[in-house]
């Protein structure tokens, strides 16, 4: 799977998707300072950010598939994300690669805002790129998310 150019990338107003590894040669590439209010943390790495002061959520996840308890907590995380960027706040979710953890917490996020999983995993992949959402168990998760938004 090919690294994203970029280490973060706007998929709606307020709301980044990103990742920890790019294909930029410089260390400091994808290194968060102060640039949002909230960064949720699917993945992490020492000194990789954010500056003190900015509101860090950490939350594990495995690019694997979905047990009860993780889909469950990714719907509390989706909510929490979804509520800061209605607050103004802006906000980036990362993972790694910034491709399927990331994307499954962002559309989950879109959903829980009212798109459809369709029209949240299309706004994933046109600001990431074709790899995002690539893992099925997130995709068939975040459809059955529609009814319960």
């Amino acid at each position: 799977m090919p690294l994203c150019a970029e280490p973060w990338n706007e998929v709606v107003p307020g709301l980044w998707q990103g990742g920890h590894d790019v294909r930029s040669q410089s260390s400091a590439a994808c290194v968060v300072g102060d640039e949002f209010d909230l960064v949720v943390s699917l993945a992490t790495r020492e000194g990789y950010g954010p500056a003190e002061g900015v509101e860090h959520v950490v939350l594990r996840l495995a690019d694997a598939a979905l047990d009860a308890g993780a889909a469950e907590r990714v719907i509390v995380l989706a909510d929490q994300v979804a509520a800061a960027v209605d607050d103004g706040r802006r906000v980036l979710v990362r993972c790694s690669g910034g491709l399927n953890r990331s994307g499954l917490v962002v559309a989950a996020a879109l959903v829980r805002s009212g798109r459809t999983p369709d029209e949240a995993m299309a706004l994933v992949r046109a600001a990431r790129g074709p790899w995002a959402l690539t893992n099925p168990g997130f995709v068939t998760h975040l459809r059955t998310l529609g009814s319960d938004a």
